[in-house]
């Protein structure tokens, strides 16, 4: 019988974590979608899990899929006054069996909402160069409210998820001056 474990990474993880990113966003590089989680290396994953919430859900000893949280003390420009979530992943050989929700599930539920108390987190996605991807987040009740014009031909959409909504601020997700902001609605 497998046995599921969540928990954060640790810099022993660095080399099956990488390998884990590598094969899920294969895909995504070859769609001529440009983002950090394409183009990672050994050390982007190392300072990634040293740096910041590295979410991993590990069967029987193998990593089958990740999801970073990075908070908004972490940078000096942050995404976003919300957490900001990225580099999720898992395992192509593992697709369509709800994996990935799972994941997505604990840190939402049982990280963001339960234990930092967070009224919301924020993503960031492909709007036009990956099929499937902008609508599957607003299916899971999502709302963009940045959009960006990528050089690379693509729409980078900055999106946001309520989870606390007597404790959600629009006002905190923040914008950078440039970005053209999508009106907001509070849930």
């Amino acid at each position: 019988m497998s046995r599921d474990i969540f928990r954060i990474a640790t810099e022993e993880d660095a080399p099956a974590f990488l390998e884990l990113l590598s094969s899920a966003f294969k895909p995504l590089g070859e769609m001529g979608i440009d983002w950090p989680s394409t183009n990672a290396t050994l050390e982007m994953v190392t300072e990634n899990i040293t740096q910041s919430a590295a979410v991993v859900l590990e069967r029987d000893g193998r990593l089958i899929s990740t999801i970073t949280i990075r908070f908004p003390w972490e940078s000096t420009e942050p995404v976003s006054g919300y957490p900001f979530v990225w580099w999720f992943a898992t395992a192509p050989d593992l697709a369509g069996q709800g994996i990935g929700n799972r994941l997505l599930d604990y840190v939402e539920n049982t990280l963001l909402r339960q234990t930092y108390k967070a009224p919301a987190y924020t993503l960031g996605t492909s709007g036009r160069k990956h099929p499937w991807l902008l609508e599957m987040y607003e299916r899971k009740g999502y709302t963009k409210y940045i959009e960006r014009e990528a050089e690379n031909g693509d729409l980078g959409v900055l999106m946001y998820k309520v989870l606390i909504p007597e404790r959600f601020d629009p006002a905190i997700l923040g914008a950078p001056p440039t970005e053209e902001k999508v009106e907001t609605t509070s849930t």
